[in-house]
């Protein structure tokens, strides 16, 4: 008999790899956002086999039961719920993903701070200026963590890009080019959905891609000094939605329609703080 046969294991009393830790994650918002961030949830555990966690889709929030019932069936939520606070602040949430119309970005970002969870907004963090500024300031002071969602930042390019720029292997950069031309609202049979509105939507495509277009900028360049800008509603009137409906539901010739309340244009000239200068383009 071996003499370490005693303290050898047996096959039922082996340690397994380590437990992974559960991230409880409510979603506030069931729209196009919404389902893609729940969507890219299940995916993590095949893209990060190293993670040392595990995300567990717990509650999800939305005023629309359609829109509930396909998250919990599609998605596999514990829970979905009406009422967006219960979700922001329950006690077995540990994070919160703001998916819903950005005016109610930071009243969401208030609740879940609050109740000590850790914030993913997506972008813009504010549907203007002045709620921006309060949710970065409730960033700073919350002690829980924070992120918003300009994925862009994240791709290999532009941190490739990041990399060449403060290396100095390009030299002095003297301007910077931003343009992001969309497409969703270019149908003008696009539904008037909560995008084109003021009290939910806040800014138009400045909020929505110009926002994209300056992070990347200040990611690669450095911070904004001063601007200058314009923007242009180019279609004034869209069909009217009926119940949940995506920025790219259509409607049909004579329906009954509404006013866009923001704009569809953006341009802006700016100087960052390094001296150098920026043009930007956007149009949804």
């Amino acid at each position: 008999m071996p003499d370490d046969l005693r303290d050898r294991q047996s096959p039922s009393s082996r340690k397994g790899p380590p437990m992974k830790k559960k991230i409880r994650i409510a979603v506030l918002g069931l729209g196009w956002m919404g389902q893609a961030h729940s969507r890219s949830a299940l995916r993590i555990p095949s893209l990060f086999p190293d993670r040392d966690f595990d995300p567990v889709l717990t509650v999800c929030a939305d005023t629309d039961a359609s829109r509930r019932d396909r998250a919990t069936d599609d998605f596999g939520f514990a829970r979905a719920t009406d009422d967006w606070r219960e979700a922001a602040t329950a006690d077995d949430v540990d994070a919160v993903w703001v998916t819903a119309p950005n005016m109610m970005h930071l009243p969401m970002i208030e609740a879940a701070t609050a109740a000590g969870k850790a914030v993913f907004s997506e972008k813009p963090i504010g549907g203007k200026p002045e709620q921006t500024v309060q949710a970065y300031a409730l960033a700073q002071t919350a002690g829980v963590p924070t992120g918003v969602g300009y994925n862009y930042l994240w791709s290999p390019l532009v941190i490739h890009a990041r990399e060449l720029i403060a290396s100095g292997a390009l030299g002095e950069i003297t301007h910077y080019r931003g343009r992001f031309l969309s497409m969703y609202g270019s149908d003008e049979l696009g539904l008037l959905t909560w995008r084109f509105m003021l009290d939910e939507a806040g800014y138009g495509v400045s909020s929505d891609i110009l926002s994209h277009s300056v992070s990347m900028a200040q990611y690669l360049v450095g911070g904004i000094e001063e601007v200058v800008g314009m923007r242009h509603t180019t279609i004034g009137q869209r069909p009217l939605p009926t119940g949940a409906a995506s920025h790219y539901g259509r409607g049909n010739p004579g329906d009954p329609t509404g006013a866009v309340e923001n704009e569809d244009f953006a341009s802006m000239l700016c100087r960052f703080d390094s001296g150098a200068t920026g043009t930007f383009e956007v149009s949804r």
